[in-house]
């Protein structure tokens, strides 16, 4: 059985509270101006302004967020998207919230694309007091006109890193988006995600002759990832990276979450089993 991440490095401390279960996941909007091919994000969510915290919906912003922060016992809390740079107001509000009633030692972690930044967007995120922005890129064209603002929120203070999919047949273009930013010292981590399949994607990625696994991802995705992971890592050693397989964010990632949340909720005469689901005793 493959392991379920492949580290070569550190973890950053977002990744290692993910795989513990102590932070929670926030899809603070739908809302993105790109439709890259491989997006995976529901039909449901893509496009439109929802909100959901660990796929609980939000309908009362932040009292619900914060409740669901509470009721999982995290510490943390990573913010997805659509992109959430589109709606940067709210993220620089919900930090400040979230850091004063929970102290500067909660971890707080967004994604990005870097086609989406601005330098008005940018100069908020930079001043929120948010702890890691991980940026995507799969081309280093996206990075056109873009360093300028990465810097920005490097000078802030914030860890950047890149994070992408694994993507058969673009590792020599990750691979230079990688050079690109390792090169200008802007980020001390990579993450490479096993490539999902999803109702949203499926048909783009067989148009592509992607083959969809029995697992929900993309056939040899993952053994691309670690070939990327490697390479980077023979360029550049000092540089942390992170292979995330689909079934370490199904497992580990939202299985801990769970055990922890039943951990706290459950009643007398109740047990709970590895992947956090409560049964009668």
């Amino acid at each position: 059985m493959r392991p379920l991440n492949t580290v070569f490095g550190e973890l950053t401390r977002g990744c290692r509270q993910c795989l513990l279960g102590t932070k929670s996941v926030l899809f603070i909007t739908g809302l993105c101006p790109l439709n890259c091919f491989y997006c995976p994000v529901d039909r449901d969510r893509f496009g439109r302004d929802v909100m959901f915290i660990n796929d609980v919906p939000v309908k009362q912003y932040p009292d619900d967020i914060i409740r669901e922060l509470d009721r999982a016992g995290s510490n943390g809390l990573a913010i997805s998207g659509g992109d959430p740079i589109v709606v940067v107001d709210r993220v620089v509000d919900l930090v400040r919230i979230l850091k004063d009633l929970y102290g500067q030692k909660f971890h707080i972690h967004m994604y990005t694309h870097a086609l989406n930044l601005s330098e008005e967007a940018v100069r908020k995120l930079a001043g929120s007091g948010i702890d890691e922005v991980r940026i995507h890129a799969i081309n280093p064209t996206q990075l056109s006109n873009k360093l300028g603002l990465i810097r920005i929120l490097k000078d802030s203070g914030i860890t950047l890193g890149l994070e992408v999919p694994a993507l058969p047949r673009f590792e020599d273009n990750i691979l230079r988006v990688a050079e690109v930013l390792i090169n200008n010292g802007l980020i001390g981590f990579i993450n490479i995600n096993e490539l999902d399949v999803s109702p949203a994607n499926i048909n783009n990625l067989v148009r592509m002759d992607y083959v969809p696994g029995p697992d929900g991802s993309v056939v040899g995705s993952l053994d691309v990832g670690v070939k990327l992971a490697s390479e980077v890592r023979r360029r550049w050693p000092w540089i942390n990276v992170n292979v995330c397989s689909s079934r370490s964010k199904d497992l580990a990632q939202i299985g801990a979450r769970l055990f922890r949340i039943s951990l706290r909720s459950s009643a007398g005469g109740e047990f709970i089993i590895d992947d956090g689901t409560v049964r009668e005793g």
